[in-house]
């Protein structure tokens, strides 16, 4: 985690450079932070696929271990590069939907920000400055990958920090490159060891330990600063597959797709977005992927009255 404090402090100066303009505009009055119940799905909504194509595209397994990773230590959100109560309103946003769904928040005033995200003019510009000095905020990836996962292609994208954790406690960050081996040993473990002798759970489970978000200023323009912050908000909590697509069951997450057509794209969270939020929290993490993809999908059933499958 000290590679990540030390990436942060260049990342935050060439953020503020960036949006400087953006921090001298007047704030505009803000609505309430609460988050208000969404309007149910439709049936049609619901049918066939709609709910396993949504956690599919919602949920990115890690890649060491190839499961479904969430905050365990709470989220502590600093948001920079909009004006002081800009700023202010995405990163209690960010804390008010963590908190509906069930994802843990650490209490404000006295909490280390492992929740970074930056509004800038030039987000490549960003990027490019953290490969230099950092990559560890990038994530899991092989040091010639560096550039290329640094490359902003989203509106708004996110870079996620993921560790593995196993039954007894012992936490590793999802590195590419292991540790050399001991003395001994027959191979250097990238991962804590599991629990054997289970078919449904190995004692391993992914987490998110740290969220980068960049969101460009030039193609953001013209969004309301709450849907923003809730398209924020869905990927601070989850590693989302896909940002482009356009689903069956509405998201906030297509409000900047451009495969959507004429059809109206959700301009808050959806009530798609909260039930696979909330089954997200309260599944059993410590199964192989499809048996936790499945858990979510049967909780997102009884939240939504989606009916037996």
């Amino acid at each position: 985690m000290e590679k990540i404090r030390a990436a942060f402090g260049a990342l935050l100066a060439q953020a503020l450079l960036g949006s400087a303009a953006a921090a001298d505009q007047p704030a505009a009055p803000l609505a309430d932070v609460t988050v208000v119940a969404p309007r149910p799905p439709e049936p049609r909504e619901l049918a066939g696929d709609a709910l396993p194509n949504f956690i599919a595209a919602h949920a990115r397994p890690t890649v060491l271990i190839g499961q479904l990773p969430r905050w365990r230590v709470g989220i502590c959100p600093l948001t920079v590069g909009l004006s002081p109560a800009f700023n202010a309103f995405v990163s209690a946003r960010l804390r008010a939907v963590a908190a509906s769904v069930g994802a843990p928040v650490q209490p404000e005033g006295s909490c280390s920000y492992n929740v970074q995200v930056f509004f800038t003019t030039e987000p490549q510009q960003v990027m490019d400055e953290l490969v230099k000095r950092n990559s560890a905020l990038l994530g899991f990836h092989y040091p010639h990958q560096a550039r290329s996962a640094a490359a902003f292609t989203q509106p708004i994208q996110g870079w996620y920090v993921t560790s593995t954790r196993n039954y007894a406690g012992i936490e590793v960050t999802d590195d590419p490159l292991p540790l050399p081996a001991l003395p001994g040993a027959l191979h250097a473990a990238r991962v804590p060891p599991g629990l054997p002798g289970s078919r449904l759970s190995n004692g391993l489970r992914s987490l998110l330990v740290h969220a980068l978000m960049v969101a460009d200023t030039n193609k953001v323009v013209g969004h309301e600063i709450g849907s923003i912050s809730d398209y924020l908000a869905m990927l601070v909590l989850s590693q989302a597959q896909s940002l482009d697509g356009c689903g069956q069951l509405p998201s906030i997450l297509e409000l900047m797709s451009s495969n959507c057509g004429d059809r109206d794209k959700p301009t808050a969270i959806t009530a798609g977005d909260i039930a696979f939020l909330r089954a997200l929290y309260s599944t059993d993490l410590e199964q192989p992927l499809g048996l936790e993809r499945s858990d979510i999908l049967n909780n997102m059933m009884k939240q939504l009255n989606a009916g037996p499958r």
